[in-house]
């Protein structure tokens, strides 16, 4: 069997264009880039990283005849048996798993029906991590690997919150930002019906007509006519009082999200000396382990944990410090239940090694590291391969961050001026910094 490998996706941009409806996402976690090694059943990745180019979207695949449905089913579940964090696998009997997919395979009528039975069998892990793409799901995840995100749409990025969609990203120039829509504004309605029995997408030319609230506000209805527009996920960075910076970063699989966030960081710095930071990970799905190595470098630098597998440990090494230095400034990071991934590992790291105070609620326990396989016929396979210890031991699995000042109220539902994490944190950190 060869087995090509690859690492690439923005779980940020997956979660709106995955279903038009925009379920609500189920949060995975960061893989490493991952290149072909050696041929065969008990084929093993290194981890080195590897240029990314955007593929087209829905490019239509070959129809599967039985020999490659039977080589698809076989890859995934040898690559689950070689590689999957879990030896036991969860409990599961994983080789009873494959005497009762078997025959599912041979008689799945369509193509469809039989990739249904590939991610119902990876299902069974029960691991909320490791999961199948079809060819053509695969395929968006490459085209949105770069950050940017090409729609027929308002031009802007949402998540769906359970009684409507919140915007995360209005994109300059696009229907949304024509239109005064602002992050926080929350779809409850489109075209007069439950948000998600609407779509924000359509052909471009045609009206989508949203009913929006803001918080502290009332609903209201506005017109947009959908367009095709190209917007890029950037973090967030401003000064609030008290020469407090402010950084939002929403994702980190970006896969130039570092260098972005150095970037606001210099240019928040390069006015007046910061007196202390707040970090804003709430709702972040986590990301790229280079972009998270990239972001403690301006606050810690050494061996800060290590990753755990079948094959052992493998420190997480922060090599030198980012430019600018801010180890020294105090710290506050904000957090809520998702934040995920390698988001609640920065975040944990902080806490516990650079003396940054946690807020919000505790985050989501989601810290096992995927790795991506490609798979005959173009689909793609995510694996939960790796775990995370802190120097002491502690694993987050499970448990989360633990916030050290714990913020009940929902975020979502305040503007950013009386968003009450950003306020804890401003009165925390300004007698820490010397500010008033």
């Amino acid at each position: 069997m060869k087995v090509k490998f690859i690492a690439l996706i923005t779980i940020l941009l997956l979660y709106a264009l995955a279903s038009v409806g925009c379920a609500t996402p189920v949060p995975l976690t960061p893989a490493p880039l991952l290149v072909p090694s050696v041929e065969g059943e008990a084929a093993r990745a290194t981890v080195q990283p590897t240029a990314l180019t955007p593929m087209p979207l829905e490019t239509p695949a070959a129809p599967l005849d039985l020999a490659m449905r039977q080589s698809v089913f076989d890859e995934v579940w040898e690559i689950i048996n070689t590689h999957y964090l879990y030896t036991d696998f969860g409990g599961v009997d994983w080789a009873a798993v494959y005497a009762e997919f078997a025959p599912r395979i041979a008689q799945a009528p369509s193509d469809e029906e039989f990739y249904e039975q590939i991610e119902a069998m990876v299902g069974r892990l029960g691991d909320e991590h490791s999961r199948f793409l079809p060819p053509q799901a695969a395929q968006r995840q490459d085209a949105l690997s770069s950050g940017r995100e090409e729609q027929v749409g308002i031009g802007a990025t949402y998540r769906d919150v359970g009684d409507g969609l919140i915007l995360q990203h209005v994109f300059p120039g696009g229907p949304a930002e024509r239109a005064g829509l602002h992050e926080r504004d929350r779809i409850v309605a489109i075209n007069g019906a439950f948000y998600r029995m609407g779509r924000l997408e359509g052909d471009e030319g045609s009206e989508v007509r949203l009913t929006v609230l803001r918080p502290g506000e009332a609903s209201h209805d506005i017109v947009l006519t959908r367009t095709r527009i190209e917007g890029q996920i950037t973090p967030l960075a401003q000064r609030l009082p008290g020469e407090i910076g402010y950084l939002k970063i929403t994702t980190l699989w970006v896969v130039d999200m570092d260098v972005q966030v150095s970037r606001a960081l210099a240019q928040l710095s390069a006015e007046h000396a910061l007196r202390g930071l707040i970090i804003d990970l709430r709702s972040n799905p986590g990301g790229w382990r280079s972009v998270m190595q990239g972001i403690l470098s301006h606050f810690i630098t050494g061996d800060v944990g290590a990753f755990t597998s079948r094959d052992g440990d493998v420190p997480l090494h922060i090599p030198s410090s980012g430019n600018p230095d801010l180890r020294d400034i105090p710290l506050a990071v904000l957090v809520d239940e998702r934040t995920a991934s390698y988001a609640e590992v920065i975040a944990a790291i902080l806490q516990g090694q650079a003396g940054a105070v946690v807020i919000g609620m505790p985050t989501s326990g989601n810290t096992e590291t995927i790795y991506s396989y490609e798979l005959t016929g173009g689909g793609r396979l995510w694996v939960a391969q790796e775990g995370f210890a802190l120097p002491d031991g502690s694993d987050l699995e499970g448990l989360g961050v633990q916030p050290d000042v714990a913020i009940l109220e929902d975020w979502t539902r305040f503007s950013e001026a009386n968003d009450p994490g950003i306020a804890r944190a401003l009165r925390m950190l300004s007698p820490q910094a010397g500010g008033n």
